[in-house]
Parts: structure tokens; C-alpha cells; sequence
């Protein structure tokens, strides 16, 4: 009796061990074959170039140069294994291993995604890090590219830079299935395109052994570039910008009034975008980073100032429009203003002046009486307008809308405070993109342009082809436009003139110089916004000094970029 329980205890497990064999082999047969052939290959991704920005000649202005990364492969390699890799790539390379680790642990995205420790080899040290690869499971050679700005710090700021993609937009990719690429656009161009500038991704899909070295390659994608960037910009330009502004504090854009294209956009000081495009440049970016004069703020478009004077552009069509004054209204300019127990003090006393000579002079008394004949609701009616206190709607990221006050937001306003925003100080803040935009419509009669940076997207050409079309209009009677335009020609033309300095063979040259006080005693800004008319074309720009003190090292330094673009026949 005992002898026939064991034997149908035996029995039944053996049946059990049969049933549990033919579901392993036939019913979940194909799953495990697949799993184990599945065990047994890798797919190994890389990005492909990012495209190329150029100017409007064909200049490149970024590219993409095809060099090597030491990765690891997270699921390939233990703890253990990974340590002897990092020491291995330090005596190789000269890295220290602890700064490899850190790399490692901030790159790590998913057990299959290879993790870059080194970029940017050459041949050789790929060929180095490859003959002792054989030794540790994990470690791989990956063909990568890297960003490479030719001009260095000219421009950097309306380009951007390229790098490591960091850890919130990791992980916003991640969450979206979206692959994470090697290189993402931060800031300007870069990346206000990135998507586009993006290569498409290849791969290959490899065979490996039981330890996880690779054996054969089963297939291979080839990746593709990403598309080309034109921009309007001319690289002669901004050249001969950068060289005028010399690292001061400062900005210039210039506007081709015919097309709307943006010939020319800098700040200054800039940085060299290389730095950030590779892992190497860390000193240099912290360098930036404390640098007391603010490399990496874009003061082109991304920051605002007071403009001074030349707010009083949009004053004086407000006065004139609104019929609060007329080209024959005089005001004193006695070189002070007396409001309440404050006096304005000013450096140059004009005696009566209409509006025309109050413009060429900048006579403040003149634009403090005008400003408290509209107020300050129309003030900044007019203001905006001219597009200020608003984004200009260029097709790069991060761009300041600037500050028009309203009355009404604030809890307590004062006659002080309608005589500030008379001359464009206070809390009135523009930007140099925004005035060179204004001075543009003030060439055209009303015709406020959206700038346009980018004429072709890859295959995708004529993106300016509808700027000039889009614009909205401003409608002003034909004598007010006179009178303005003749005012801000004095400026240029009289010989006592704000900005006489500007009268060159050749050039017919208008614009509105800025001091703007800044308070805390320091330096004043200096701005001078116009319009150059030549042979070959009209153009709007605005120079800015931030600091620059008068505005007239402001008028000189438009002067010096006036004479070089006439000697280089690009004006």
C-alpha cells in the first residue's frame, strides 16, 4: 500500500514535470526563442550631424564635424567592470576616473542607451580606447559629432550653442518616448530651431556573446543630417559690429528696410559657443559665469534698457497727432525744468524751440511740456504704436517685450513720473531690436515689420518673402510725418545736431541719439537709433552702449561701423 502511494506520487510529478516542459517548449516556445535571440543582440544608436547654420553668403556659422565618444553600455558592464573601464579610460586618455564616474552617473538614461564619458575624440585616441576595449564588456566606440561655431564669440548670441542635453530635458524626452539626442540647441538659433537642426538618428544592431561582447553586425541604419539653417544675417556685418564695439557693454541690429531682413544682430561681450559645445570647455564657462560684465546676457534682444531721447520719437507724433502742439509751438528750454520742488537740471540751454529744432537738439523742456499736454494714458498709446512694450515676433526665443507703463497698474502715480516717461526714463524699457523695428516704420511711413531672421529652413526657401506684406500699418496725417522726419533730420543735418558727425559723402543718415540716466551713480546708456540711405539699399539700426555714457560715444561708434560698411561697398 505504501509502496502504491509513492509510486503515484512519483507518477504525478513526472506528469507534472512532462506538462510543465510542453508549455515551456510549445506553448511559450516561440516567446523564449524570441527572448533568447533577443538576449543575444544589442541596437546601438547614434545621432546623426546636426545641420549647418549659415549666413546670407554662405558663411558657415555653425557645423557639425564628425569625431568619436568612449560610452558605456550600462547593461553590458557591472559595478565592478565599470570602475576598471573608468581607470582604463583615465591612463588612456588622462581623464580622472572620478570625473568619468560622475559623467556616467549623470548620463545614465536607460540599461541599453550607451552613456558618453569622453567626447569628442580624434582617430587616433578611438583607436587607443578600441585596442583595449576587448578587456572590458560595456565599453564602446560611437561615431558622434561635434558643434563647432568658426566665428567663435562674433554673433554667439543670436546663434546660441549646442550641448549634453541637461536633466529636465531628459527627462521631458523620456516621458514623451521621444530618443535622447546628443546635442540639443540652447538659446537663439539653436535653439529656436533645434527640432529642424536635429539629425535623424541610425543605428546599428549587433550580435553579442554570452559576456556581452559583440560578435557580428546584424544591421545598419545609417543616420541623416538635419536641415540647414540660412539666415539673413551678413557675417561682414557683424563683423565689422563686433570690431567697433570692442567688448563694451552694448548691441547693434541692423534692419535691410526693403525686405525686413536683419542684416546684422550682436551684443557685446559675447562668449565662444565652442565652450559650451564640448566637455572641456568647463573653466571657460564658469569664466562667463562670473564675469562682471554679463557675457551671456543677450542685449540685442533678450534684455531692455531705458531708451532715453529716443523715446521721444513716438512723443512727438502723440503731440503732433492729437493736435496738443503744431510744428510752430515754442516752448522755453532754458537748460533746467522746475516740477514741484524738484529742478531738472540739463547740460545745454536752447532758448525757445519749435518742435523740428527741439528734435535736432533733444531739448528735454520741450518733450517734459508735451508729455504733460497728452498724459500719460497717451504717452503710451503712442509708445505701443511703435511696437514698443511688445515682442517683435523674430523668430528666436527668449525675446524681451520690454516695459510701456500703464497709468492705471500703478497704485500711485505722479507728475514726476509723466515727466520721466516724456524722455524715456523710469520704467520705460526697450529693447535696441525693438528701436531699430521703429526707426524701419518711420522709413516706410507707418509700415511696423516683423523682422525676419531665417530665409530657408532646409529645402523650405522665401521664409522673408511675406515680412514686408505683414506689416501692420500706422496712420498718421501726411504733415505730422513731415514734421518728425525733418526733426530727426537736423539731428544729423544742423550743425549743432545731436548726431552731426553722421553727415558723410554719400549717405543720407537721420536717427534720434538716447542718454538714458541710470541712477546709482553710475554711467548713463547711450543710444543712437536712425536710418542710412545709399546707393545700395536703406537700412534701420540701432547702436547701444550700455554704460557707454553720452550719446555721443554712441554716434561715434555708428559713425566708424557708417564708414567701414561704405569702404567695403556693403552700404
Amino acid at each position: 500500500m505504501r509502496l502504491n502511494v509513492i509510486r503515484y506520487v512519483f507518477t504525478f510529478l513526472f506528469l507534472l514535470l512532462v506538462l510543465d516542459l510542453f508549455y515551456l517548449q510549445v506553448i511559450r516556445g516561440s516567446y523564449f526563442a524570441r527572448q533568447s535571440r533577443n538576449n543575444s543582440r544589442r541596437v546601438i544608436s547614434f545621432d546623426g550631424p546636426r545641420g549647418n547654420i549659415l549666413d546670407r553668403n554662405g558663411i558657415v556659422l555653425a557645423e557639425s564635424l564628425k569625431t568619436f565618444d568612449a560610452a558605456i553600455i550600462p547593461q553590458d558592464s557591472t559595478a565592478k567592470g565599470r570602475q576598471a573601464i573608468f581607470m582604463f579610460l583615465s591612463g588612456a586618455l588622462g581623464i580622472e576616473s572620478g570625473v568619468l564616474e560622475r559623467r556616467y552617473i549623470r548620463g545614465r538614461a536607460s540599461p541599453y542607451t550607451p552613456v558618453p564619458v569622453v567626447t569628442g575624440l580624434d582617430r587616433e585616441q578611438a583607436i587607443r580606447v578600441t585596442e583595449g576595449a576587448f578587456l572590458h564588456p560595456g565599453l564602446v566606440i560611437l561615431e558622434d559629432y561635434k558643434r563647432r561655431y568658426p566665428r567663435r564669440a562674433v554673433g554667439s548670441h543670436l546663434l546660441g550653442y549646442a550641448a549634453a542635453v541637461d536633466a529636465r530635458r531628459m527627462k521631458d524626452l523620456i516621458n514623451n518616448g521621444d530618443p535622447v539626442p546628443g546635442l540639443v540647441g540652447y538659446t537663439g538659433v539653436e535653439e529656436g530651431f533645434d527640432e529642424d537642426l536635429r539629425g535623424i538618428p541610425g543605428g546599428r544592431e549587433v550580435e553579442v556573446n554570452s559576456r556581452g561582447r559583440e560578435v557580428r553586425v546584424l544591421t545598419l541604419r545609417d543616420p541623416a543630417p538635419g536641415a540647414d539653417i540660412v539666415l539673413t544675417i551678413d557675417q561682414r556685418i557683424q563683423q565689422i559690429a563686433y570690431d567697433v564695439l570692442g567688448g563694451r557693454r552694448g548691441a547693434f541690429v541692423m534692419i535691410d528696410i526693403s525686405s525686413a531682413q536683419v542684416v546684422a544682430m550682436l551684443s557685446a561681450p559675447s562668449f565662444d559657443p565652442n565652450a559650451f559645445s564640448s566637455g572641456e570647455g568647463v573653466d571657460d564657462v564658469s569664466a562667463y559665469l562670473k564675469d562682471t560684465r554679463s557675457p551671456m546676457i543677450n542685449r540685442a534682444y533678450a534684455a531692455a534698457f531705458q531708451p532715453g531721447s529716443v523715446f521721444k520719437i513716438p512723443v512727438s507724433f502723440g503731440g503732433l497727432q492729437e493736435r496738443k502742439i503744431t510744428a510752430g509751438t515754442e516752448f522755453d528750454c532754458p537748460g533746467f525744468f522746475v516740477l514741484g520742488n524738484r529742478r531738472y537740471q540739463f547740460p545745454h540751454a536752447f532758448g525757445r524751440q519749435d518742435l523740428v529744432r527741439a528734435l535736432g537738439h533733444s531739448a528735454n523742456e520741450y518733450f517734459f511740456h508735451t508729455g504733460f499736454l497728452l498724459g500719460a494714458e497717451k504717452l503710451a498709446e503712442y509708445a505701443r504704436k511703435f511696437g514698443l512694450g511688445e515682442r517683435t515676433g523674430i523668430s528666436v526665443p527668449y525675446e524681451s517685450k520690454g516695459n510701456i507703463p500703464v497709468r492705471s497698474s500703478y497704485r500711485n502715480w505722479y507728475q514726476g513720473d509723466t515727466a520721466n516717461m516724456s524722455i524715456g526714463q523710469g520704467d520705460v524699457l526697450s529693447t535696441p531690436l525693438q528701436l531699430a523695428r521703429m526707426m524701419a516704420a518711420l522709413e516706410t511711413r507707418g509700415r511696423l515689420q516683423t523682422p525676419c531672421l531665417v530665409s530657408a529652413v532646409g529645402s523650405r526657401g522665401d521664409l522673408c518673402a511675406g515680412a514686408p506684406q505683414s506689416a501692420r500699418q500706422l496712420v498718421f496725417r501726411d504733415e505730422v510725418w513731415d514734421i518728425v522726419l525733418k526733426g530727426l533730420s537736423l539731428v544729423v543735418d544742423m550743425p549743432s545736431g545731436t548726431a552731426n558727425q553722421l553727415k558723410m559723402d554719400g549717405l543720407t543718415t537721420y536717427g534720434k541719439t538716447g542718454t538714458a540716466q541710470t541712477g546709482a551713480g553710475r554711467e548713463d546708456h547711450a543710444w543712437f537709433a536712425g536710418v542710412t540711405r545709399s546707393s545700395s539699399g536703406r537700412f534701420a539700426y540701432c547702436f547701444f552702449l550700455e554704460h557707454g555714457g553720452s550719446s555721443a560715444n554712441a554716434v561715434t561708434g555708428v559713425r566708424e561701423i557708417l564708414e567701414r560698411l561704405r569702404s567695403e561697398n556693403l552700404i
